[in-house]
């Protein structure tokens, strides 16, 4: 068992920040298999995301070494934030140099699920096998949405946002959203059961 593995996140916070770098690593672990799905989710390029996902850790450290973090039990939001804005720096770097590129262009339902939070190290060969099958299937699904369905899907089960907060980022009305995202699930249950 993991020494720091009941502390909650906001309390790891806080024992990195006073220097224990141990509860940095469980913070590392928790949440490694996420941040990595956020990112394969926008960007294609596999030592690309390395690279985000790295930056990403880099400015958790240092942004908590240096008594700015402040978002009390909403730890997973703000990383998820800090991965995306890394993530949009990287479109607009391209978009200066002419390279334009949209996160649409490059995204695939397959990168969206490359990963799951159960880490697979802890999955035997057999539970790892049946979990890739479960991805590609998921992956397939995905896949066939519209691009609307498939936004409401990453914001709900991704960042966790609530119908409302999608209905605000995404322009429309809640009823919208809802109607979205019912769509959706009822088109991934059929693709899942065909």
């Amino acid at each position: 068992m993991r020494r720091y593995a009941s502390q909650s996140d906001d309390q790891l916070v806080q024992l990195y920040a006073t220097g224990c770098n141990e509860a940095f690593n469980e913070l590392l672990h928790r949440y490694d298999s996420y941040v990595h799905t956020y990112i394969r989710y926008s960007v294609q390029d596999e030592d690309l995301a390395e690279d985000i996902f790295q930056d990403t850790f880099i400015k958790v450290m240092t942004t908590i070494r240096q008594g700015r973090y402040s978002a009390e039990g909403k730890f997973k939001s703000w990383i998820s934030r800090i991965a995306h804005n890394l993530i949009i720096d990287h479109y607009r770097r391209l978009k200066t140099r002419g390279q334009e590129q949209t996160i649409e262009d490059t995204q695939s339902a397959d990168e969206a699920l490359f990963t799951l939070q159960l880490p697979a190290d802890e999955l035997s060969a057999e539970e790892q096998l049946i979990r890739h099958e479960h991805i590609s299937e998921l992956s397939r699904g995905l896949a066939k949405l519209s691009p609307e369905q498939r936004e409401v899907i990453r914001l709900r089960y991704w960042e966790e946002l609530s119908f409302k907060e999608i209905a605000e980022k995404t322009n429309v009305s809640i009823n919208t959203a809802l109607g979205r995202m019912r769509y959706a699930l009822a088109h991934l249950r059929r693709h899942i059961q065909a």
